[in-house]
């Protein structure tokens, strides 16, 4: 039996992670067991859940429009960079995992990506401004 719970007496508490907390609530269970035992030797310690912090998404907002935009200025539109990008885009297109393969591959080949990132973004919005103004 593998000991999920964790008894910590520097801080008085007894710890296990929320799929433990989630186990031990059916009746019976080893995780029940285990925690039953754990407040009946530490009737004083409290029982807390262990929470993970969610993953922040570095790449969020990376789009394929915005890989395309990334690349030419990159590459200084060139022509072989586009290709091989393109060539990928169709290899996986229709398949449930297009974007994810697309975004893997844009990842290996130009990892600095974020340094051109306010390029590209200027010059979305001097489209834009152009666009009211005009």
């Amino acid at each position: 039996m593998k000991n999920l719970v964790k008894v910590n007496v520097a801080t008085g508490e007894i710890t296990m992670t929320n799929a433990t907390a989630k186990r031990a609530a059916v009746i019976g269970s080893d995780e029940y067991k285990q925690l039953l035992q754990a407040t009946k030797d530490f009737p004083n310690f409290k029982v807390k859940v262990l929470t993970t912090k969610a993953k922040e998404n570095r790449d969020k907002g990376l789009t394929i429009e915005l890989m395309e935009k990334l690349i030419k200025g990159m590459t200084n539109n060139s022509q072989a960079a586009i290709a091989g990008f393109e060539e990928v885009k169709e290899t996986f297109r229709g398949t449930n995992f297009h974007f994810s393969r697309l975004k893997a591959y844009f990842l290996a080949k130009y990892p600095d990506w974020r340094e051109w990132l306010p390029e590209a973004e200027q010059g979305e919005k001097e489209v834009e401004r152009k666009r009211f103004f005009a």
